[in-house]
């Protein structure tokens, strides 16, 4: 073998390993109760905060019924998150812009609701050309493979932003944004489906599965991060190790 040929199978080398990555799309599932209060329900608010920019996938897990009427041929129900309970929350999301400073209506960015219904709807007069984060429904299809059990009412959608920092919210439906501002969804319930008995009907969980093939998620109290997935510290020290043994091979080439 000369010193040439091993050199190239070196670099090809580096290559394949520097390639080997997850095979599968990096996760992080957060779950959540909303609660019935007078007045109104509660909604949660987390804190993504995206030094980079992406893509990645929002998974929302909620309404635990296949349908919205008992009646409706093929009715079933499910608990998602195994807590032994059903509830029943309408999911509705929000991006807003993070400013640091409490929620105001100027910082809405986009609204999504329902599988190919309303989302997305852009806040502000934003549009999916202006607006920081954008937001793709994922086909009704969809709700039959991410674990959803409503075919609609469990959204699921893509997202794509820009560097920066953001609040999602997750409420019931329908939350707007003067309501988020005060901080609880006026005059809101958590409706089961008609004709169902004994509903539970003082509050709400939800799941939500953030996932992406080139992201990573990390969790800090309510504070979601955001960025490219890490390259393992092996592939740099085999890179460095061999980055000098092809430098040596080139300089005897050289000789």
């Amino acid at each position: 073998m000369t010193q040439r040929t091993m050199v190239w199978m070196l670099i090809g080398l580096f290559t394949s390993v520097a390639a080997i990555g997850p095979a599968q799309a990096n996760t992080l599932v957060v779950d959540g109760t909303i609660f019935k209060q007078t007045g109104g329900t509660t909604f949660d608010t987390w804190d993504i905060n995206i030094p980079t920019g992406g893509n990645f996938i929002v998974d929302v897990l909620a309404y635990e019924a296949s349908q919205s009427n008992v009646t409706t041929a093929g009715y079933f129900t499910s608990d998602l998150n195994g807590d032994g309970e059903l509830t029943w929350l309408d999911p509705d999301t929000y991006f807003y812009q993070n400013t640091g400073s409490p929620l105001v209506a100027a910082d809405a960015l986009v609204r999504a609701d329902d599988i190919n219904n309303n989302t997305p709807v852009y806040q502000n007069g934003l549009t999916a050309l202006t607006s920081p984060v954008t937001v793709t429904s994922l086909t009704q299809a969809e709700g039959e493979t991410d674990g959803s059990i409503h075919f609609r009412r469990d959204p699921a959608y893509s997202v794509t932003a820009t560097p920066g920092n953001y609040r999602f919210l997750m409420a019931d439906f329908r939350l707007d944004s003067a309501e988020a501002a005060g901080g609880i969804n006026t005059n809101d319930n958590f409706s089961p489906p008609t004709g169902f008995v004994g509903g539970i009907t003082d509050h709400a969980d939800y799941r939500i599965t953030f996932r992406s093939d080139t992201l990573h998620f990390a969790l800090d109290g309510n504070t979601i991060t955001v960025s490219p997935v890490p390259v393992p510290a092996a592939v740099y020290l085999f890179g460095s190790g061999l980055i000098g043994l092809v430098g040596l091979a080139r300089r005897r080439l050289a000789a």
